[in-house]
């Protein structure tokens, strides 16, 4: 029997069991629910948890130096890119956002990026569609709010919004230009004090995130969902969701999983708790499964990524990877952790990546290739170096135009195009930022192994 969101409640439960229904709509509530809770969570734990990298609500974090393999506050981080961080509370009112300009600073890729609670990456503003003099945008949430006469305008989807600025660097050489242009990326709050979100004033410990909580020896997926419709039904009365998401959010109701800021896990009936908690470890089990399931690929692209539509699998999948994913029209990511014999990566081997004539990286910014260990964070070498790309005037293609990139952990006796690889096992990850047309159907060229460092 085929089930619609709209099918009421009375009529399935003359089909199916009590339990077995509230399950289904557990698992779906989880998948579809994921991303919200995991923004809050997010957002609890860079503004209210006392930290070097704590910033307020409705205020700009510039992290001002690069990545190093000392940090670990973010998975597979860039390597060549300063980041700014907020956190943005519209429920007051309109933002201002001043965007640099792009004519001061004409060699830097740079882009502010907007998510909404869902993680839905819906504005990228930068060059390609802001006054290259600058100018400043007014971030309008739901609720509207009083903007200045002839003031551009960005409608958000949510009251919270994130956003992430990356600002290119090339080299040490141009570190300060870029620091520059971060520096002219500013936020002009509402003069009245900030309101923290109702879900992140109410928010029920732990911030732990539910994956890696599920790696802890004893710990039963089932135990932590009442903790998880707690915050949902919290978020989604802040997140309403869109009116695409209507018809799934009245069937989600069904089993009592509703926009409330009071919510109360024990008011459902048991066998409602019953079934929800077992939906949501299924659906948290599927999660942590899901990468494994894979086939072993070369390489491996989103084909839908930043910006989702209905596919709320894709959008929790990505979510649980890490939040700030941008779309396919700013950056294409290519990701690979087996070699063109279908071998696992690792450190005991050495490889080749060649980009033959015509068919390098097709970046109307920028590619860069940067190597992350098992834990996916930077790989820490002797030369510091931990990605190359297009940015990088030491490399140097062969005779024939073709681009030979030498992995290894060793370092071999040229090390101009090495790219140091951890020890043991790692993963390569690839960017495309503006990708041109050619994106689309270009695949990146398979590792070919060389053998092993005894063979060396």
């Amino acid at each position: 029997m085929h089930l619609s969101y709209d099918t009421s409640l009375d009529l399935l439960e003359t089909v199916t069991p009590q339990t077995s229904l509230a399950r289904a709509i557990g698992l779906g509530a989880t998948l579809y629910g994921y991303p919200l809770v995991e923004t809050y969570r997010t957002c609890i734990l860079q503004t209210q948890v006392p930290t070097p990298s704590r910033r307020d609500i409705n205020a700009l974090l510039h992290i001002r130096h690069l990545c190093t393999p000392r940090n670990h506050d973010m998975v597979a981080p860039s390597h060549d890119l300063l980041t700014s961080h907020a956190w943005l509370h519209l429920a007051q009112g309109p933002l201002a956002l001043t965007i640099p300009a792009s004519a001061a600073y004409p060699t830097l890729y740079f882009v502010l990026a907007l998510f909404d609670a869902y993680t839905e990456n819906f504005m990228n503003l930068g060059p390609r569609n802001t006054a290259a003099e600058g100018e400043t945008v007014w971030l309008v949430g739901p609720a509207g709010g009083h903007v200045p006469d002839g003031a551009r305008t960005v409608q958000c989807p949510t009251e919270l919004v994130r956003l992430v600025a990356r600002v290119q660097v090339r080299d040490n050489s141009d570190l300060r230009e870029a620091q520059s242009l971060q520096a002219d990326i500013r936020l002009h709050p509402s003069p009245q004090p900030t309101r923290v979100p109702w879900t992140v004033a109410r928010w029920r410990q732990p911030t732990l995130n539910a994956l890696s909580a599920l790696r802890s020896p004893g710990t039963r997926c089932e135990d932590m969902a009442p903790l998880f419709f707690t915050h949902f039904c919290q978020a989604l009365k802040e997140a309403p969701g869109r009116p695409q998401d209507q018809n799934l959010l009245r069937w989600i109701g069904q089993a009592g999983l509703r926009g409330d800021a009071l919510f109360n896990w024990e008011a459902l009936a048991p066998w409602r708790r019953d079934g929800l908690a077992q939906g949501y470890g299924e659906a948290m089990r599927l999660l942590a499964e899901m990468p494994q399931r894979r086939a072993p690929q070369a390489w491996q692209t989103a084909s839908v990524i930043g910006r989702y539509g209905t596919d709320y699998l894709s959008r929790t999948l990505t979510a649980c990877t890490g939040l700030g994913a941008m779309s396919l029209d700013e950056v294409k990511v290519f990701s690979s952790q087996f070699s063109a014999d279908q071998q696992a990566l690792h450190g005991r081997r050495r490889y080749t990546l060649c980009f033959e004539p015509g068919q390098w990286p097709p970046a109307e910014a920028f590619w860069s290739l940067t190597v992350y260990d098992q834990d996916q964070f930077l790989h820490h070498n002797p030369l510091g170096r931990y990605g190359i790309g297009d940015r990088c005037n030491w490399l140097e293609p062969d005779r024939h135009g073709r681009l030979v990139i030498n992995l290894s952990h060793q370092a071999p006796l040229g090390t101009r195009n090495w790219l140091p690889i951890p020890s043991g096992p790692f993963k390569l990850v690839l960017r495309v930022y503006h990708p041109g047309p050619q994106a689309e159907h270009w695949i990146a060229p398979p590792l070919q192994p060389l053998g092993d460092h005894t063979q060396a």
